[in-house]
């Protein structure tokens, strides 16, 4: 498997991730010809070899150009216009207009290019940023992984804001250089092969930046949002290392956080930052390589391969009635699989071991939920290695209504299995009063029938 390790040691901005991209090798004329079936206009994207602290690493430069006939620009200045009526009455949407002016601005882009091009500053919202993409002819891998990106970014926001993902409004991110960054990153990812990420701690530094309602704190809430599960270190560092495009990269790539994991390496790339730090030369640097083997199963074709956490308990003084509570608050954490088995302790005592399985992304907080929600003291930790079958949800049609499908593939065996969601079924039966049987196994025959046919 060919991966990639973001080394963060400086933070991550979506124009210092696409930079280091394309020093590993990704072509910048390719990748301009295709970000070229954007319906964007009056853009371009240059690179550059720069040194950061007397070290080699790229810099990118997007600059905006072309002139805005007067409808257009009549129509952006109604938008601004409205959208600051709106602030003054509720702000529903000023921390996400502020806090993407002052990182993507300042931190991923020094462009000097005027209010009148390219709607840059009335920005766009998630919905028409995915109608852009969609409308591309970027290959349908390009397209999911920037939309990916650009979810990541418009959940957190909504989230802090009341808002909903479609409907949150982006001004600097929704730019046609941040569109261009996170496009880009995602193009570059595929010509590349790299079927997984991996990243390195973030850094957290500290300060306040200005924007229209006043000072916020650095890192912002939005980026915090997103980076919930990674794992952070804190730096001296005031000034923000970590953009809302850098996180939002992080938060739908990253499959872990930590020290690089082995790996054949093949490419070395790094992307320079426009700011300068005390410190450390300001630069994200990528390493690409093949994944080396780390148990008895290397790789088995079809079946994906997943290096996950695996946390266990043994609890002997607990009401068992708990368990239910915990079940649930663990599956919410981002457990995988939680289950108990029965064992006998010390002065032959009945207890049981909970078990918790979960992505390492997840691991701090379920561990933290566990120590905090049951009565243990401690809890064991481990990485265990998964090989899983490829799996799709559906929907198949019942007498009685709609039941949810599980489908399982392995493509190189020809084997399928399906499972019909035993809520929906249960729920069906209760509301028609035929026995959940009779409903489980027509939507099993409905599943098989419609996979024969394909």
């Amino acid at each position: 498997m060919k991966i990639a390790y973001f080394d963060c040691f400086a933070g991550i901005a979506g124009d210092m991730t696409l930079a280091a991209l394309l020093d590993c090798g990704a072509p910048l004329e390719e990748l301009v010809k295709d970000l070229q079936t954007l319906p964007l206009e009056g853009w371009n994207l240059e690179a550059h070899n720069v040194l950061r602290s007397g070290i080699h690493a790229k810099s990118i430069e997007i600059s905006l150009h072309g002139e805005t006939d007067e409808a257009e620009l009549a129509r952006i200045r109604q938008h601004e216009e409205e959208h600051r009526r709106a602030h003054e009455h509720n702000h529903e949407h000023g921390h996400a207009h502020s806090h993407a002016h002052e990182h993507d601005h300042h931190h991923e882009h020094a462009h000097s290019h005027s209010h009148a091009h390219e709607h840059h500053h009335h920005g766009r919202s998630m919905r028409e940023i995915r109608g852009i993409i969609l409308a591309s002819g970027l290959s349908e891998k390009t397209k999911a992984t920037a939309l990916q990106i650009f979810g990541k970014i418009a959940e957190a926001e909504a989230y802090l804001h009341h808002s909903t993902p479609d409907d949150i409004h982006f001004h600097e991110i929704g730019g046609v250089d941040s569109i261009v960054d996170i496009v880009g990153v995602a193009w570059c990812l595929e010509f590349l092969g790299i079927e997984r990420v991996y990243a390195s701690p973030v850094p957290a530094s500290s300060g306040f930046v200005d924007c229209a309602h006043g000072q916020m704190p650095i890192p912002a809430p939005a980026t915090l949002e997103m980076l919930k599960g990674a794992t952070w270190v804190s730096t001296d560092i005031r000034g923000e290392m970590v953009t809302p495009t850098g996180a939002g990269i992080l938060a739908a790539l990253a499959h872990s956080y930590g020290p690089m994991p082995s790996l054949k390496l093949e490419k070395i790339g790094s992307g320079a930052g426009k700011k300068t730090w005390p410190d450390r030369p300001n630069m994200l640097r990528i390493s690409v390589g093949e994944l080396a083997p780390s148990g008895a199963i290397s790789e088995i074709a079809g079946l994906e391969k997943q290096t996950l956490a695996l946390l266990e308990t043994n609890v002997d003084d607990m009401n068992p009635q708990i368990f239910e509570a915990i079940f649930e608050r663990l599956f919410a954490l981002g457990a995988l699989d939680v289950w108990t088995a029965p064992i006998v302790m010390k002065k032959s005592r009945p207890a049981f071991t909970l078990s918790v399985l979960c992505e390492q992304s997840a691991a701090q907080n379920v561990l933290a939920a566990i120590l905090t929600e049951t009565t243990t003291l401690g809890v064991r930790v481990q990485n265990v290695e998964r090989f899983a079958l490829e799996r799709e949800s559906g929907t198949i049609s019942t007498p009685w209504g709609q039941v949810r499908i599980k489908t399982a593939r392995w493509s190189e065996k020809s084997f399928v299995r399906h499972a019909p969601e035993w809520d929906d079924v249960l729920h069906l039966s209760r509301k028609s009063g035929v026995p959940a049987q009779e409903i489980y196994t027509c939507a099993l025959q409905s599943a098989q029938n419609a996979a024969a046919v394909r």
